[in-house]
């Protein structure tokens, strides 16, 4: 048993199946297949229970999940302590968050954490789904995560409010031009661009639906975000976004419009209590100084 062994279980026990995990590690599912099966040989038992599509942990399984978070802490603390020793002035900072939020937020930080520290690599994934963004700070693969809406609660992390976006309509150039501000069921009928089920956008138009009783359904779903606002000038629908990527689009020629029931996006970022370097403890005091920013223009 090695660390890409216990890598390679966390990721299919926290994304339930075997295709969600390899996309997330970027490896062949066959390999990721062959590689479980390796440590269920090793450990001569089962530790997911196949079933069809996706996956669920047997007892020891489960047993091992704990373990295998904590083996790669001391992975990820090991590897700090010599970087700290050795490379004075170096080090990697990893950060996971939905687009949305990296574009508007997140570069800001690392734009400013990396004028004090021009030496340090600083790394940011993407998730495939909300879960994984906890999932993956909460094992120790990442040192930071950007989620929207009630962060984890729990001993293992910890939070702190960043920053609140407005949601907007984004229309084509020459849709609905009789209307000056927006609700839902007004936009419904234009029919919806977004994200899969699962992801930040998506679950804020899903949210959105849902107060106003409609059905959870969108017209056109796109796996890749940087394509919804070239949908939207194409005709294909409407989108709702935060409002600094909606002042892009309108400079594009979308017509942006306010919604009559206001709504905002609480974003916030999350790290493992007590589980700071130096470098990371630096990278949270720049966030603090952009929340208290922040929240005087609230």
């Amino acid at each position: 048993m090695d660390r890409r062994h216990l890598e390679y279980f966390l990721a299919v026990a926290e994304s339930g199946s075997f295709t969600s995990a390899a996309r997330m590690l970027s490896i062949a599912q066959p390999s990721l297949s062959y590689a479980i099966a390796g440590l269920e040989r090793e450990l001569g038992c089962d530790l997911f229970e196949r079933l069809g599509r996706g996956v669920k942990l047997t007892p020891a399984g489960d047993a091992l999940v704990e373990p295998a978070r904590r083996t790669l802490r001391s992975f990820a603390l090991a590897q700090g302590a010599v970087r700290g020793a050795t490379d004075a002035g170096f080090g990697r900072i990893s950060v996971i968050s939905h687009a949305l939020w990296a574009v508007e937020t997140l570069v800001r930080v690392i734009g400013e954490f990396r004028q004090l520290h021009p030496a340090v690599q600083v790394a940011v994934a993407h998730p495939l789904q909300r879960a994984e963004v906890a999932a993956r700070v909460r094992s120790g693969e990442m040192d930071f995560g950007l989620l929207e809406g009630r962060p984890p609660g729990g001993r293992i992390l910890a939070s702190h409010w960043l920053v609140d976006h407005e949601l907007v309509a984004v229309l084509p150039p020459r849709s609905l031009t009789h209307l000056v501000s927006a609700s839902i069921s007004d936009l419904a009928p234009a029919g919806l661009i977004s994200t899969p089920v699962g992801t930040e956008l998506r679950s804020m138009v899903d949210e959105q639906l849902e107060q106003a009783g409609m059905p959870l359904e969108v017209a056109v779903e796109t796996a890749h975000l940087a394509t919804v606002v070239p949908l939207v000038l194409a005709g294909a629908g409407v989108a709702l976004l935060p409002e600094g990527m909606a002042v892009e689009a309108a400079a594009k020629g979308a017509r942006v419009l306010r919604l009559v029931q206001p709504s905002h996006a609480a974003v916030h970022i999350i790290w493992r209590r007590g589980q700071l370097s130096s470098l990371a403890a630096n990278f949270l005091d720049v966030v603090l100084e952009l929340c208290k920013d922040n929240a005087e223009h609230r």
